[in-house]
């Protein structure tokens, strides 16, 4: 189980940092609200890009812990997918943080989270990939190559949930069910 201390830290590091923007936070206020010395904080993380770091993993393993729990209670592989892709939109809508560090267009993030947003994405794709495996197995998709499918899949996802290059729908999923449905 994680630090306590460090759960506390990262509540209130996102709450700061959603509010005043990542550059605007500084590690004295991260302390001060996580009712911590300024030093304790330092034995933890090291610095606010750590802090930052650490954080965004730690979300990144929360949604895809939920998503696994609600997963697992379906069996039908198309029902898996449009869940989620629900998760996903929900997630990304109810906790704008994430979804602006993921889709970080001004490459603010970028300098010091290249690996941490590469992780969470790889993640997302290989849900996608495990479905599709899972349902081209059970032979409820077409024959496909799941590996390219994920990534093209990814990329739809990306764009209408956190990327803000296209306005939120759901069309897209219907797009998705298209493709990979038999005729």
């Amino acid at each position: 189980m994680e630090d306590e201390r460090k759960l506390k830290v990262y509540k209130v590091a996102k709450e700061l940092f959603e509010r005043f923007g990542f550059k605007k936070t500084t590690v004295d206020e991260i302390a001060a609200k996580a009712g911590i010395s300024k030093r304790t904080l330092y034995e933890l993380f090291g610095s606010k890009e750590k802090i930052l770091s650490e954080l965004v993993l730690h979300e990144g393993r929360l949604v895809a812990k939920m998503a696994r729990q609600r997963l697992k209670k379906i069996d039908d592989p198309l029902k898996k997918l449009e869940e989620f892709t629900q998760i996903g939109m929900n997630y990304f809508k109810t906790n704008p943080f994430l979804a602006k560090v993921l889709g970080d267009e001004a490459g603010l993030y970028a300098p010091f989270l290249r690996d941490e947003i590469r992780i969470i994405e790889d993640g997302i794709e290989s849900f996608f990939y495990e479905i599709l495996c899972e349902g081209t197995e059970k032979g409820i998709f077409r024959p496909m190559d799941e590996r390219a499918s994920a990534n093209c899949i990814f990329i739809l996802f990306r764009s209408f949930t956190y990327g803000h290059t296209l306005k939120p729908n759901k069309a897209w999923v219907q797009f998705i069910r298209n493709a990979i449905l038999p005729y």
